[in-house]
């Protein structure tokens, strides 16, 4: 827990001690299970949305689970907020703002049979060449514009031709 967290943490503390004694004194007694829920039912911090539920725990995921679950919400029919049918069908290129191994092996592929460099690529894709974004991510891990993903999924989709199929 960081610094900043433990201040927050002990503010909130001091605040339902001196604003809600019933509270607090349920919460040191143990009857309430943490300080979370001691908040909520004193009124201070609002219950959290399922969005922001689903965002904690998708930092908290694993990757085998992220990519299972993005497996799954591809399959998922929702008559509300059905995505396009063309993404839909694009396999997953990232975790996240973060390429998959797969996908850099695509890529590297793709550009060893065009003879190209990252800088290319960045250019084919409407980008600049002197940016250096899809060299980092490949070589370093680094993250990614959402921007860059989306461009990119559509490039490798164009070029999959050039990739072997397994």
């Amino acid at each position: 827990m960081s610094k900043k967290d433990k201040a927050k943490k002990a503010a909130d503390l001091e605040r339902l001690r001196l604003q809600f004694p019933g509270t607090y004194s349920d919460f040191v007694a143990g009857r309430i299970a943490s300080l979370r829920p001691a908040l909520k039912i004193a009124g201070l911090r609002p219950e959290r949305s399922q969005l922001q539920k689903m965002k904690n725990a998708w930092k908290k995921a694993q990757d085998n689970e992220r990519r299972a679950f993005g497996e799954w919400l591809l399959t998922q029919e929702s008559p509300v907020s059905a995505p396009p049918a063309e993404p839909a069908a694009r396999a997953l290129i990232a975790n996240g703002r973060y390429l998959l191994p797969e996908t850099i092996f695509d890529i590297e592929t793709i550009m060893k049979a065009r003879g190209m460099t990252p800088s290319d690529v960045m250019q084919e894709m409407g980008f600049g060449r002197n940016d250096r974004t899809l060299l980092k991510a490949m070589a370093r891990k680094t993250s990614l514009r959402l921007k860059v993903i989306e461009a990119l999924g559509q490039w490798i989709e164009s070029h999959k031709d050039t990739v072997p199929k397994p």
